[in-house]
């Protein structure tokens, strides 16, 4: 059985695979073990970070709520859009998980995406106003909350528009199913709202991360610390300043680069189908989309691993410490190398 690519065009999500059946072949067998592996390294370590700042007091500030938020999203968009993503893409029979699932599961995905994005933004703005303006007020516990809860009610007002055009269809006699998205008859709407979509998750964020930690980067390098230093202690804060402008560097390149491709490739496929090689449509499509979930991997270390503090707080809770009445040797020490 071979569906043609064509006359299953979704309308341009970016988390979502075309169901592109090509008599159920694999184009590259690394594919699925990618996918396994960025799932449950996005998983495990996104939960790692949760489960530190949740544990720890030391770790409930701002940054932390914040840096916490795009963990919780960057684990559920890796539940929600790899095995289904998976699945959906390589069953014979299409989508096989019903109709309620199929609205779900298509609603759920984007919003994580978006909420991670936004999530991004926010992370970027906090730090650019806590090392540019030091001295002024930081946003409160209460505004905090009030943050991330416009971060999640703006992202599921952005899907309203997508998920009122998902249809879930059986075709009986083919002995398939599929849980699309068609905007029949509105093509100049899609175009619209592909593009506003772009621009609010890609270029407006992509924009803001930049500016951000550029000025950032400016702050730091023309920073002087008072009075005299020895050599070392300007070495060491020479070695600082390096070492942060790494991490910058690092931060903006994951977000610009983990999410170009499938945004490359959905303006391609609204511009003309015909650009994008039809055999290998949806090896390009899942590879695209692979790339874009490895940010969720990417994401924990970034903004907490490589942190002292982070790795400090890990540590206390892996490491057995001994306790008054307990003898040394009835105590297992797990190391953790980070």
């Amino acid at each position: 059985m071979k569906i043609s690519v064509e006359k299953y065009i979704p309308a341009g999500k970016d988390c979502c695979v075309l169901k592109c059946l090509d008599d159920g072949k694999n184009d590259d067998p690394l594919i699925i073990p990618c996918y396994v592996l960025v799932l449950l390294v996005g998983v495990f370590g996104n939960y790692l970070l949760i489960y530190v700042i949740c544990r720890s007091r030391k770790m409930h500030n701002v940054t932390n709520f914040f840096i916490g938020n795009l963990a919780f999203s960057d684990m559920l968009m890796c539940v929600t859009c790899v095995p289904f993503t998976l699945a959906y893409a390589f069953s014979p029979h299409g989508w096989t998980f019903g109709r309620f699932m199929c609205y779900l599961v298509f609603l759920i995905q984007p919003v994580t995406v978006y909420v991670s994005v936004f999530t991004l933004t926010a992370i970027a703005v906090d730090r650019y106003y806590a090392t540019v303006h030091p001295l002024k007020k930081r946003i409160s516990m209460a505004a905090c909350a009030y943050v991330l809860s416009g971060i999640w009610l703006l992202s599921c007002v952005l899907v309203v528009p997508a998920v009122a055009h998902t249809y879930h269809v059986e075709f009986r006699e083919e002995g398939l199913t599929i849980c699309e998205e068609f905007w029949l008859g509105q093509e100049t709407q899609r175009l619209v709202y592909a593009y506003s979509t772009l621009l609010l998750t890609y270029i407006l964020p992509l924009s803001a991360v930049c500016v951000s930690y550029l000025c950032i980067s400016v702050k730091l390098r023309n920073c002087v610390a008072p009075g005299h230093r020895t050599r070392d202690q300007a070495e060491a804060q020479r070695a600082r300043k390096r070492k942060i402008f790494r991490l910058v560097s690092l931060v903006v390149a994951a977000f610009g680069v983990c999410w170009l491709p499938i945004h490359v490739f959905n303006i391609l496929r609204d511009i003309d189908i015909r650009l994008i090689n039809k055999r290998h449509f949806l090896l390009i499509q899942l590879l695209c989309h692979l790339c874009a979930m490895s940010s969720s991997c990417c994401n924990p270390f970034l903004y907490a691993w490589l942190h002292d503090r982070f790795r400090a707080e890990l540590r206390k809770m892996f490491t057995c410490h001994r306790r008054i009445g307990i003898p040394a040797n009835h105590c297992a020490t797990a190391s953790v190398v980070l």
